[in-house]
């Protein structure tokens, strides 16, 4: 990666498809030994050396070198050897001809056989002299065909005509082959450079000439799965097999060319013709044209705390949080139907190392509970295997041995798993859309606000978030948690056996195409690592994915005997171990009881149970229905039991729960820092609550729900803890955002809307804010609706289109990347961008760019900016207008994350390379394969990588911590870093860096991050001798005053970027962008009414411009197409845009 970049900037204005002229950039042989050079001179040279055909000669460092060699075959010659050193060349290659084609930088720096490439036709003269001549015979030898072909209207005022008529009758009257055979390759190539030449030739070849027929048209196809593929081809025509006009090719199924209405779809690798569907748990897709269509019910949302400290909410958002408290993990908005609570401990030696230990239920609660009000089934806590429970309200059981359910009535199913840990899934009703929060999110389908706490706002991290969801006034704030705990002695471990979840041949790959493995396998990894007994976290992390496989309608069997198989073999005795395990109908209490775990559908668990024809009693064992007991409504807790309660240890003896420990507790009562004074719940009345109902400022609007009296220091009736050992009145406290603290009446900006704080809450106004999609690094991507991916194809890929919905044909714009690889490891970085707009009498574009920074700014009138740093970093900034029309890699921008992996046919999938390889801009490239990580296989770099992005996670980014998570940046850092293998690897490192960075400035933490050692910018290369004008600034500058922006007035899309800017002086407080320097404005020249550029005394052409095609030249920087007034009735101008690598061409 570690390559010069410059800017090439192409804008082409054109009737239907341009194929611009480009012949002299072309050298090529073919045939009997013939050459023609860049210059255009045609040569002979009969040689089967080895030769130079085109290298860099002129230059400190050769950047491209290439060589050929012929040999004689059955008398004819042919290519027989090519060696290529490349850099912004191209070759083409077929079995009797090379054409090299290079970039206009290059020119008057070549040597070889292809010529100087100086634009003159002197490749054979020195000191004005011809060095060499090329005698060909000229018989007047006719054919017909010859003769027609050269003088088809379409070329001959494009090319030499007689100096091909020369080498076409010598080929004829010496070639040893077939006269028609060297015919044929003459003509092929007259009509190859008629198309560099910009022309279209004609179809020349038929049955009985030249073997069979050819078109010429756009090198890229249509196909069922790119059907517009031409639309957004850049590259010129070329010959050969083309469906006929009106079709495109099935590349699909691959039955030739058909039209558009029968192009079939494909999903989950399975081909449906047009009018076919598939259905899926929660819907079906009919497909349609080559589209699918599809329809979706109201889907259950599903929470989960897996691991200890991974959890997902309603609406897909992921995230890892360290608690060490009782937190709110749903509950209904009003507080009163439900509150599921979650009890996580630090259980380990580390303090990352966090277990699920309670799971508490509350039913109608009212802000202090107590027995004797309270109905008997308001709270359940689970901590082992429970006995079953129903009343009208829920019903609780235990489908298996691993797991228990509780339903309740108005719609929330809780799944608490019990081996070979404890991990719980919630399932919600679609009525509950937009009732809930709590750690699982607020369930409305946007996932980029389920970090929304009480006081209102969005927090930027877990922690901060999940600190607000506390129920404990007592527990202190977690802080965030960096690094990976995988170590290298215990990461083979963990990468043997959770790999197996990703491995496309396995037991887990019939889920794949419904839930992708990527994130469980990732948390596999980070619980192997991190838990002393690394097998049962490893296999607890495995069964969260069999499970949500299940909850998605895919029933995985036989797992276990792979991996994890000691869990089915160590069933208790006289139980049995199954996949798809159930209690109904299978206890004592079923055989004179209703039985509840009948009438509830719930996810299929597996685990061990009672075989059928046997009962479970209340000692657990499964026996015969003669051997039952009867039961009357009572919960048995049997002889010996040990539950847990208030932290100790208490076993059921005689009757009473004797807990180790209590008696000492009850003999000190511990001193407490005034104001607080000691509850003791041993001197209070039956049903008073403690310090777990002690409220704070943070807990003011939470319902308590007491598991039990807990003494301890309480602040005074009247007065709320302030979070911090002392007490305050409630009208005190403050608001919270990203662990700060503000007053009432103080403000602060969050995005583009102004928040106040009052009564603990923010009011906020209700501005809609734009929303922004990245690309930065080897290939990772954030949508606008904030779901992360990383996808590492080679070929061109639609980034964002506005061509959307059934048939995708009505749109405006097209952004494009080509990637390339940047790396040994098969990693990819973005490039190259081009960028398509349509100019018709509905679409009207004014194209601005400017240079800010770092940042190559483009603005596509007032809703669309792009920000390019001119490497790997892209970022796409849309308006609010375009929610919902948009498409492509960036997602649909909907606010709903969960859908945005739509392929190009209209489909969600869940597997990210399926979505990727959809939006090739063209189905001739191969599709992105899965990748190893990269420091498993750069071993001697991941070290090296880890210290070096250690930065984001340092102090230096200390203050933007709690507004931005580090830790997705942190690992695409030294993913990169461990990449980039072939130089470059410094220049991956400060991408990565600075990607964080722009993100802490947008979320308003400045952060001076780069030094002289590290990532350096000099900008004082820009100053001239004694000057001081230019200055590093890592958080940009206010929009300055240009020659070509006087008013100094620009898009609120563009936030400020990092980079060089001047300072300009009182007395030339103008930027001048095409000189770089400072200006006063007489001194900043002219612009014509397209805004280009002309020096004081420069010449200005006349205004006399072709409506089908436009030309303007590399200075027009800034270009408004206002040719509404001008366009004829049904013309439409193609407009394009290609950001690139290494040089600055014309704009055309």
């Amino acid at each position: 990666m570690g390559w010069p970049w410059s800017l090439i900037i192409k804008i082409q204005l054109s009737v239907g498809i341009t194929n611009a002229d480009h012949i002299g950039q072309v050298c090529t042989t073919w045939g009997h030994y013939h050459w023609k050079t860049f210059d255009g001179n045609f040569f002979h040279l009969p040689s089967t050396c080895n030769h130079v055909v085109a290298s860099q000669c002129k230059n400190s460092f050769e950047n491209f070198n290439i060589q050929m060699r012929r040999k004689i075959v059955n008398d004819i010659p042919t290519i027989s050897n090519i060696i290529m050193k490349l850099d912004s060349s191209v070759v083409e290659l077929s079995n009797s001809s090379v054409i090299v084609e290079i970039d206009n930088k290059y020119q008057n720096q070549t040597c070889g056989l292809c010529g100087n490439f100086d634009g003159v036709s002197n490749d054979f003269m020195k000191d004005g002299k011809i060095l060499v001549s090329m005698q060909l015979m000229a018989v007047a030898l006719k054919h017909p065909v010859s003769l027609w072909i050269f003088h088809d209207s379409h070329c001959q005022n494009l090319l030499d005509v007689e100096s091909f008529s020369k080498v076409c009758m010598a080929d004829m009257c010496n070639s040893e082959e077939n006269i028609d055979s060297a015919l044929c390759k003459t003509i092929a190539e007259y009509s190859r450079e008629c198309i560099h030449a910009g022309g279209q030739p004609q179809p020349w070849r038929n049955a009985t000439f030249c073997c069979k027929g050819a078109v010429y048209s756009s090198s890229c196809t249509d196909s069922c799965s790119t059907p517009q593929s031409s639309q957004t081809c850049d590259s010129h025509y070329s010959d050969g097999c083309r469906c006929p006009a009106g079709t495109v090719f099935d590349d699909i199924s691959n039955t030739g060319c058909i039209t558009v209405d029968q192009c079939p779809c494909l999903h989950n690798n399975n081909v449906y013709k047009s009018g076919e569907s598939y259905s899926y748990t929660c819907g079906s897709c009919f497909c349609e044209s080559g589209q699918w269509t599809c329809t979706e019910e109201n889907c259950p949302g599903t929470c989960s705390v897996k691991g200890g400290a991974h959890i997902n909410t309603f609406d897909g958002k992921v995230y890892t949080f360290h608690g060490d408290c009782s937190y709110v993990l749903a509950k209904h908005d009003n507080g009163s139907l439900y509150t599921v609570l979650v009890d996580l401990v630090k259980c380990g030696l580390a303090d990352s190392r966090t277990c699920l230990r309670a799971v508490t239920l509350g039913l109608y609660s009212n802000s202090v509970v107590s027995s004797r009000h309270m109905h008997p089934c308001t709270y359940l806590i689970i901590t082992k295997l429970c006995n079953l429970h129903q009343n009208s309200e829920l019903s609780a059981f235990s489908p298996s041995s691993f797991y228990i359910l509780i339903s309740l009535k108005m719609g929330i199913q809780v799944m608490v798993q019990l081996s070979p840990m404890m991990q719980v899934f919630i399932s919600a009703h679609p009525s509950l859309k937009g009732t809930t929060s709590g750690l699982c999110g607020n369930f409305n389908d946007i996932m980029s606000d389920d970090f929304r706490v009480i006081s209102g706002l969005v927090e930027g991290t877990a922690a901060a978030f999940a600190n607000t969801w506390k129920t404990r006034a007592s527990c202190p704030d977690i802080t965030t948690h960096f690094g990976h705990p995988c170590r290298q002695s215990i990461k083979s471990y963990a990468e043997y056996w959770c790999s197996k979840l990703a491995d496309p041949k396995g037991v887990f790959a019939p889920c794949h195409s419904v839930i992708s493995p990527n994130i469980y396998k990732d948390n596999c990894m980070y619980d192997t690592c991190n838990c002393e007994t690394s097998e049962d976290c490893m296999c607890a992390a495995v069964s969260s994915y069999v499970y949500a496989c299940a909850a998605a309608g895919i029933q995985l069997t036989g797992w276990r005997a792979t991996i994890c198989g000691k869990f089915s073999t160590s069933c208790p005795a006289e139980t049995v171990y199954d996949y798809n395990m159930t209690c109904c109908s299978r206890t004592c209490r079923s055989l004179n009881q209703a039985d509840y775990s009948c009438q509830t559908n719930f996810t299929t668990v597996d685990g061990c149970g009672c075989a059928e024809g046997t009962y479970m009693n209340e000692a657990g064992q499964c026996v015969s229905s003669e051997s039952c007991a009867c039961y009357d409504k009572d919960n048995i807790i049997p002889p010996g039991q040990a539950v847990s309660k208030d932290g100790f240890t208490c076993v059921c003896r005689q009757g009473v729960l004797s807990c180790s420990g209590g008696a000492e507790l009850l003999i000190s009562s511990p001193s407490c820092v005034a104001p607080m004074v000691y509850f003791d719940c041993s001197t209070a009345q039956p049903g008073t609550t403690g310090t777990e109902c002690q409220k704070s400022c943070s807990t003011l609007d939470m319902a308590c729900i007491s598991t039990g009296c807990t003494s301890g220091c309480m602040c005074p009736d009247g007065l709320v803890s302030d979070g911090a050992g002392g007490c305050i009145n409630e009208t005190s406290c403050p608001c919270l955002h990203n662990g700060q603290v503000y007053q009432p009446g103080q403000t602060l900006s969050v995005d583009c809307n102004t928040c106040y704080c009052n009564e603990r809450k923010f009011t906020c106004t209700t501005n809609v804010c734009d929303a922004v999609c990245g690309i930065y690094g080897d290939g990772h991507y954030v949508t606008f609706d904030d779901k992360r991916f990383d996808f590492n194809g080679e070929c061109e890929y639609t980034l964002l289109q506005d061509y959307c919905g059934t048939g995708q044909s009505n749109g405006s714009f097209r952004i494009i990347t080509e990637n390339v690889p940047c790396g040994t490891t098969g990693t990819t970085c973005s490039k190259t961008i081009k960028i398509f707009l349509e100019v018709n009498t509905t679409h009207i574009h004014c194209v601005h760019v400017h240079k800010m920074g770092i940042y190559l700014v483009v603005m596509i009138n007032p809703g669309l900016v792009l920000m390019w740093d001119q490497k790997t970093s892209l970022f796409i900034k849309l308006s609010p207008q375009f929610q919902g029309q948009v498409c492509g890699l960036c997602g649909n921008y909907d606010g709903n994350s969960k859908n945005d992996y739509t392929t190009r046919s209209q489909v969600t999938v869940a597997d990210v390379l399926e979505f990727g390889n959809s939006w090739k801009s063209s189905s001739d490239c191969p599709n992105a394969q899965l990748l190893t990580d990269p420091c498993a296989s750069n071993r001697y770099r991941a070290a090296w990588s880890q210290k070096q992005c250690s930065i984001i996670t340092s102090v230096t980014f200390q203050s933007c911590h709690p507004k931005v998570d580090p830790g997705p940046y942190f690992d695409s850092c030294v993913r990169d870093s461990c990449a980039c293998d072939t130089g470059g690897d410094c220049e991956c490192l400060c991408t990565a860096v600075a990607a964080y960075a722009k993100a802490c400035n947008e979320a308003g933490a400045c952060i001076k991050w780069r030094t002289p050692k590290l990532c350096p910018i000099f900008c004082d290369f820009y100053n001239s001798p004694g000057d001081c004008e230019w200055h590093y600034k890592p958080c940009g500058a206010d929009c300055m005053k240009t020659c070509r922006n006087p008013s100094g007035n620009c898009s609120n899309l563009i936030t400020a970027l990092e980079g060089c800017y001047p300072q300009c002086p009182p007395t030339q407080p103008y930027f001048d962008e095409d000189t770089m320097k400072c200006a006063a404005w007489d001194q900043c020249g002219c612009y014509d009414d397209i805004n280009t550029h002309y020096s004081i005394g420069e010449k200005v052409p006349s205004n006399n411009y072709n409506l089908s095609f436009l030309t303007f030249y590399n200075k027009a920087l800034n270009i408004c197409y206002t040719l509404r007034n001008c366009l004829p009735d049904g013309i439409t101008l193609t407009t394009s845009i290609l950001l690139k690598e290494n040089s600055i061409n014309s704009i055309r």
